[in-house]
């Protein structure tokens, strides 16, 4: 079998990119890099329902299939589902056991995805990744996805952000679009503030998110927070210590992605709006603890990581064993203000 399948032998390609908001967004390269290989082909990607709108303004020749399915999510329907596509290339970059399972009963001829333990069995292109951990990857994520289409012998570009196509403004929600117009925001002065911790060990510590409140006042600058689902503890302690800060309304994902395009710069903790920050064009600055910044925030002058060098950072736990959490609270804002300087200092029209 050939490492590459040919053209005239791929009618049908399913993309497994399910999960984390920035790995579909990081896999919107590789995505189109199979569309372009392929371009007589059928090209679906199952993508998570929350994170279709926004993904599926990015995917300029592919179908979107949204999980969980109307039929049904239960192993034997959504195999049945999936075995009545007739797919002949099915790309798992994912290569959880679950979609490795997928991958193998789908009936396709072809089967990429990584070879990790327990699950390299499902491919017959199996990649090579450093590690299961991203602890040890040493690349950034994005360049990892493409490793896949490259074992397949495609030629693929240095990864770049995908871009939106279409702001859609006119489905922006009503309270949020009249609060932005209100509120007059400028990207010369306005910075978004973004403190989600999806794990607990991502949190910055409210006094230092006041701060740098206060830092950014000083310097004639006005952070914006942007709470996201599961935040209203957090914003209640900040809003409790700086009452003057201005907090926008709850936002979807179409919302989020207007309001960083219209801020100087995204600040915040490692999660998927750093990765929107990154396809709507604006400068960052992403706090890094647990996770790995090698990883996860592109090598990029805009796109500044900040972290500290605790022998035990990253390490991908959600619970911090370690007393006083040093990897974030050690991240002080005097230190993260300096590089919000730096990055907002240059022209950002060349960037943008």
């Amino acid at each position: 079998m050939p490492l590459r399948p040919a053209r005239r032998d791929v009618a049908r390609i399913l993309v497994i990119r399910r999960r984390g908001l920035g790995d579909a967004l990081l896999s919107v390269a590789m995505i189109e890099a199979l569309a372009s290989a392929y371009p007589e082909a059928i090209l679906d990607v199952l993508i998570d329902r929350p994170f279709v709108p926004l993904v599926e303004q990015m995917l300029t020749r592919s179908n979107v299939v949204t999980w969980p399915p109307s039929a049904g999510s239960s192993l034997p329907i959504w195999i049945r589902e999936l075995r009545s596509r007739h797919y002949d290339l099915v790309v798992d970059p994912l290569s959880t056991p679950r979609t490795a399972l997928w991958t193998a009963l789908s009936g396709a001829r072809w089967r990429v995805g990584f070879d990790l333990r327990w699950r390299s069995w499902a491919y017959n292109i199996a990649v090579a990744r450093k590690s299961e951990s991203g602890r040890d990857v040493d690349q950034y994520s994005g360049e990892s996805v493409q490793d896949l289409t490259r074992a397949m012998g495609l030629a693929t570009l240095p990864w770049t952000p995908p871009r939106i196509t279409a702001q859609h403004s006119d489905v922006l929600d009503d309270n949020y679009r009249a609060w932005r117009d209100r509120l007059a925001l400028d990207p010369s002065t306005d910075l978004a503030l973004v403190l989600s911790a999806g794990w607990p060990t991502k949190a910055w510590p409210v006094q230092h998110v006041v701060g740098l409140l206060d830092l950014a006042r000083q310097g004639g600058r006005r952070c914006i927070l942007v709470p996201g689902p599961g935040d209203d503890a957090m914003t209640a302690k900040i809003m409790a210590a700086a009452p003057d800060v201005v907090v926008a309304p709850p936002t979807g994902l179409g919302e989020l992605a207007d309001l960083l395009s219209r801020c100087g710069a995204y600040v915040g903790t490692d999660g998927g709006a750093q990765h929107v920050a990154t396809v709507v064009g604006v400068p960052k600055v992403t706090l890094f603890g647990p996770t790995d910044a090698l990883s996860w925030n592109r090598d990029h002058p805009f796109h500044v990581a900040v972290q500290t060098d605790e022998p035990c950072s990253p390490c991908s736990f959600h619970e911090c064993p370690v007393p006083g959490h040093p990897c974030m609270t050690n991240i002080m804002p005097e230190r993260v203000w300096t590089e919000i300087l730096r990055v907002t200092a240059a022209d950002g029209e060349e960037y943008r």
